[in-house]
């Protein structure tokens, strides 16, 4: 089968005047889930790309010294099949020549693709990985936008424990998949550190729509706090299913469906209550030195352009996008050496919150948002200094 391929040219040659040498492209790979089971997030990170395109091409291009070069993102469905991202992502680089990759989404396929991005010495950026696996290979082309989840745990423990004394015992139950299987792990590790008794572990496969044995099981243990790991469609199901059972708790907390607008959308009323955490969220409140301006700035331009909040994913793609390109230009070159200088040494202040990216290539500025449903709309309940809700106990669905 022929792949599925599509382009983007940003800023054409006669918008830039100036002669074709001076405005060769500068071509990055961008491998998305646009079918199948991670369709959803592929057209968001699809769309948060979208976003940084029209921000270049409103600029006239990537400035590289005194001259400025469009940018065309060369693109691949890879139908949210590991294997195949893998393929296509070798393809992008020696059959399509770019110079730059974003990677696929999610930590199970990124890790996979940048043994690619390694062996042909091509920078990846990551916008939707987050598990430390994946940068504990001792590769050097490998960068995460999203700094470690183990510190979204660590948050989350710190902050429930300090309001919440009676959190003495928990369940946890997660999908059996590398990222939302690594978060089960970091915050089990947290909790037991905390002096809190993990009394039930489960997990479940991608595709399981029944729940019903495991909310039993978890009644009988009595939990004080439920932690479901998965991804939006499957943490809908599961909080349908334990409004349906009458399982309420002093916390109930989902990472990461609640922070994802279609949450709160499907559950109505169902969803109040559920906490959450994540890297970003469209309330925060930074500063864009780069090209957006602030938070509040991307937000607006992003609803205006698709009619609904950005979620993280969106936002993340973004940024990767800009990052990538701040690089070169702070590179004044698009050779990967030099830009790759770049990735590893600056600190990049983004409306998605500042990026330094660490010794082994992960974001190492982490700043968690913990949020909870209030009234069908995620608030913030930390960081204190973007705080807009307190914390509500007994998350009923009521």
């Amino acid at each position: 089968m022929v792949p599925r391929i599509f382009r983007w040219l940003v800023a054409g040659m006669a918008l830039l005047g100036c002669s074709s040498a001076q405005a060769q492209a500068i071509r990055i790979g961008v491998p998305l889930p646009l079918t199948g089971a991670l369709a959803e997030a592929g057209a968001k990170q699809e769309r948060g790309y979208e976003m940084c395109r029209e921000a270049v091409e409103a600029r006239g291009g990537i400035k590289v010294g005194d001259a400025r070069r469009p940018i065309e993102f060369v693109k691949y469905d890879y139908q949210s099949e590991t294997n195949r991202a893998v393929q296509l992502t070798q393809r992008l680089v020696t059959v399509d020549k770019v110079n730059f990759l974003f990677a696929p989404y999610g930590s199970g396929d990124t890790k996979a693709a940048a043994a690619v991005a390694e062996r042909y010495g091509i920078p990846m950026v990551a916008s939707g990985a987050a598990a430390e696996s994946i940068f504990d290979q001792g590769f050097k082309n490998i960068f995460g936008i999203l700094f470690p989840s183990r510190e979204i745990s660590k948050a989350e423990v710190k902050y429930y424990t300090a309001r919440i004394p009676q959190l003495k015992r928990m369940a946890i139950l997660s999908m059996n998949s590398l990222y939302p299987k690594s978060i089960a792990i970091d915050v089990k590790k947290e909790a037991e550190a905390a002096g809190i008794s993990v009394v039930y572990e489960g997990s479940y496969s991608p595709d399981t729509l029944d729940f019903a044995t495991v909310i039993s099981q978890m009644k009988d243990l009595s939990p004080d706090w439920i932690y479901v790991t998965g991804y939006t469609q499957a943490n809908i199901l599961i909080r349908r299913q334990l409004v349906d059972q009458g399982l309420t708790k002093p916390l109930i907390t989902m990472t990461l469906g609640p922070t994802y607008p279609e949450f709160a959308q499907n559950l109505g009323t169902a969803a109040n209550g559920v906490t959450s955490a994540s890297w970003w969220h469209a309330n925060v409140t930074y500063d864009d030195k780069l090209m957006f301006g602030s938070t509040k700035a991307y937000v607006q331009q992003f609803k205006d352009k698709f009619g609904y909040l950005p979620a993280d994913v969106d936002a993340a793609a973004t940024a990767t996008c800009e990052v990538v390109v701040a690089a070169i230009e702070a590179a004044g070159s698009a050779k990967v050496d030099a830009v790759r200088k770049i990735l590893t040494e600056q600190q990049f202040d983004t409306f998605y919150g500042p990026i330094k990216f660490g010794v082994s290539g992960q974001n190492s500025m982490s700043n968690p948002v913990l949020i909870q449903i209030t009234d069908d709309q995620p608030l913030i309940l930390s960081p204190a200094s973007m705080k807009e809700a307190d914390l509500v106990l007994a998350a009923s669905g009521k």
